[in-house]
């Protein structure tokens, strides 16, 4: 089964890999993985901000809270003047083995508006293999509304695709057994019987050879 620490170190890979700001952040209880991004999108500077951490049971209650401490993680981290040229888009997941059908349904709910920003909720569901967000459209700009979509779904991915990228490399990892050394080869046997000219016989050792008349 996948563990959170697996989910939260393939988030940790996808986060550098598009490029963002990795690094670890105290959040309550626990220890987040946080990814921070800056975009132009219609000339207007977007702050992401992608945390996640783990957590054993998802609630709403826990969902909440813990969202609450990423979004003044973002706002201590915003780059230029909130609302006017810059927004803050925060992307708050926790990771369990179980999330309770309250915390589902809060992330899946369709978040709010805000004054020059957005907030999303996401609750990871290991053993069922669910992931709950929202991810639709909204007013707030169709342009806005892709990117803040895309972001979610490729920092969060699936937990199967997770699991299938862990086996892969669990995989890669054990040693490879030494191929065993081929058979030595066997020269053939040498053909028996007339193959071309004979060779001359000569006389043997220690026989000496007769003498004509004249000694030669």
């Amino acid at each position: 089964m996948l563990t959170p620490e697996q989910y939260l170190g393939a988030m940790a890979e996808r986060i550098q890999r598009a490029g963002g700001r990795l690094h670890t952040v105290p959040m309550g209880p626990a220890t987040a993985v946080a990814g921070l991004f800056t975009e132009s999108v219609l000339l207007t500077t977007m702050n992401y901000c992608v945390i996640a951490a783990a957590c054993p049971e998802v609630s709403a209650a826990a969902l909440y809270d813990f969202t609450g401490r990423a979004t003044q993680h973002a706002r201590a981290n915003l780059v230029g003047t909130m609302g006017w040229t810059a927004a803050s888009v925060v992307i708050a997941g926790l990771v369990g083995q179980r999330v309770y059908p309250d915390a589902a349904q809060a992330a899946s709910a369709k978040s709010g508006n805000q004054f020059g920003g957005e907030t999303r909720m996401v609750a990871v569901d290991l053993s069922a293999g669910q992931l709950y967000a929202f991810v639709g459209g909204k007013f707030w700009g169709a342009a806005i509304q892709g990117s803040v979509n895309a972001k979610l779904t490729y920092c969060f991915p699936q937990p199967a695709e997770v699991y299938q990228q862990v086996q892969w490399q669990q995989a890669q990892q054990q040693p490879q057994l030494p191929m065993p050394a081929p058979a030595p080869q066997v020269p053939p046997p040498p053909v028996v019987g007339p193959g071309g000219p004979q060779p001359p016989v000569y006389p043997p050792p220690g026989h000496q050879p007769q003498q004509g008349p004249y000694g030669y």
